[in-house]
């Protein structure tokens, strides 16, 4: 019965005896002074003492400290100053039950010293070692122990042990009867236990053959997942390559349609400049080119007359304002004031007639140049009517066509500079100089096109 009690759980006996206890044991507290007698000796003061001038010096002699009823000392702690740890302090005490006088010594901590008695006893006595070349001192003592008024409480906890003991042997008594039982459900589940164990042993066989299938299977999607990577790295690379091409496409298509609007807008200017060539000479769109040049040049050299005459109104207008200051002076003439301020006047007026007179010629040029470029501009518009209107359905040879052009040309422009030409001259195009010149500088373009482009054919 011992082992199967001992088999119990340990928190179910102290729950059943802790249940059981009708009072608890008593506890130690602090003895201060009023529980000893003799309170005048300076030696007994030092009980609970918290004052420095109460200290005592130490002496190797005997000090008695008496209580005034029997006390359960449990320890006594003596605090002291001037002592290294190789110190001892010596006491003695009178066993109250056992009336035996026992002494004892304890070192010093650095602090204290401390006595562990657990003993009943009416009083105790401390003497101090000697503590050479040093003031040592005791500080204070603390008494810890239990009342004697609190034994009655121990006595009654005794005198009800057998009750105690009682009801504990009743619980104990059913915990057997559980513990019985429970062993004989132990050997059904032992049984249990065991079906249960082959079981487990079975699946762990099938365990581990599935883990070794499971092994297999993670080799090859380990094997499977690198394929896979290598052909992901693969439609990467093929989509980078795609995707490169795709964008040089769109470079080479973006450079196709620049060149043909460049080629359209190449062959407009061209076809426009063959246009102007047969119509009028390189020297006529020349002159229009330097008259638009002019005109920005005439149009800066504007802004300096027109500058100077802004400044010199604007110091004329400023200091007009300056005969005010004059007029309420006294002695003030304002003939002589006026006098004075002639030659700055004149100066002023010529400075703004010069600059007048120059912004009136240039801006007279600029309407000149323009008027002249608008002329040509209307003999221009009316040649290229005339000229292409002419050829409407006839089958002409480029030297017929130039020829009409040029003489279509000459009359305009006999009609526009008639003040610089007389009214008698007449076009021939094969005996007149202007057909000879023309004739030099046609072969000579074509033979410098043939020396820049020697592998073309003559026609072309």
């Amino acid at each position: 019965m011992s082992s199967e009690l001992s088999a119990l759980p340990d928190s179910l006996n102290l729950t059943a005896i802790q249940t059981s206890q009708p009072s608890d044991m008593p506890v130690a507290k602090n003895i201060d002074i009023s529980f000893f007698s003799h309170r005048g000796r300076k030696s007994t003061q030092l009980v609970g003492n918290a004052e420095e001038r109460s200290f005592i010096k130490a002496r190797r002699e005997w000090m008695d400290f008496d209580f005034n009823e029997v006390i359960y000392v449990t320890s006594i702690d003596v605090y002291a100053t001037g002592y290294e740890i190789y110190h001892e302090l010596e006491m003695s005490y009178e066993d109250f039950l056992s009336k035996s006088v026992n002494s004892e010594k304890v070192r010093f901590d650095g602090a204290v010293f401390r006595f562990k008695l657990n003993r009943f006893v009416g009083g105790f006595g401390l003497r101090p070692s000697d503590s050479w070349f040093k003031d040592s001192k005791l500080t204070r003592i603390e008494v810890s122990g239990v009342e004697q008024k609190h034994f009655s409480e121990v006595t009654a906890i005794f005198h009800n042990l057998n009750k105690e003991k009682e009801k504990i042997e009743i619980y104990l008594n059913q915990y057997l009867e559980r513990a019985r039982v429970a062993e004989a459900k132990r050997h059904e589940v032992t049984a249990e236990i065991e079906t249960l164990e082959a079981e487990i042993d079975s699946a762990n066989a099938e365990l581990s053959k599935l883990t070794a299938e499971v092994d297999g299977h993670s080799k090859d999607l380990e094997s499977v997942k690198k394929q896979v990577a290598i052909a992901e790295a693969v439609k990467r690379n093929i989509d980078e390559q795609t995707q490169i091409a795709k964008n040089n496409n769109d470079v080479m298509a973006g450079n196709s349609e620049k060149l043909a609007i460049d080629i359209s807008n190449k062959e407009n200017k061209l076809r426009s400049l063959e246009n102007d060539i047969n119509l009028f000479p390189t020297e006529i769109a020349g002159y229009v080119t330097q008259g638009s040049k002019n005109v920005s040049l005439y149009w800066k050299l504007c802004a300096i007359p027109l500058v100077v005459i802004a400044v010199v109104t604007f110091r004329l207008f400023m200091n007009s304002e300056k005969i005010l200051n004059y007029v309420y002076q006294e002695n003030f003439s304002i003939v002589e004031f006026l006098i004075s301020r002639v030659p700055y006047v004149a100066v002023s007026t010529v400075i703004l007639a010069v600059c007048y007179t120059l912004l009136h010629r240039l801006i007279t040029e600029i309407i000149g140049i323009n008027r002249r470029r608008q002329d040509l501009f209307k003999v221009s518009i009316i040649a290229t009517d005339i000229s292409y209107a002419s050829q409407t359905g006839l089958e002409l040879s480029d030297a017929d066509r130039y020829n009409l052009r040029t003489q279509t040309k000459m009359e305009l422009l006999k009609e526009h500079l008639k003040q610089h030409i007389s009214e008698e001259y007449i076009y021939s195009p094969k005996s007149s100089l202007v057909h000879k010149v023309s004739t030099i500088v046609a072969s000579a373009i074509a033979d410098d096109e043939k020396e820049a482009t020697p592998g073309a054919s003559p026609s072309q």
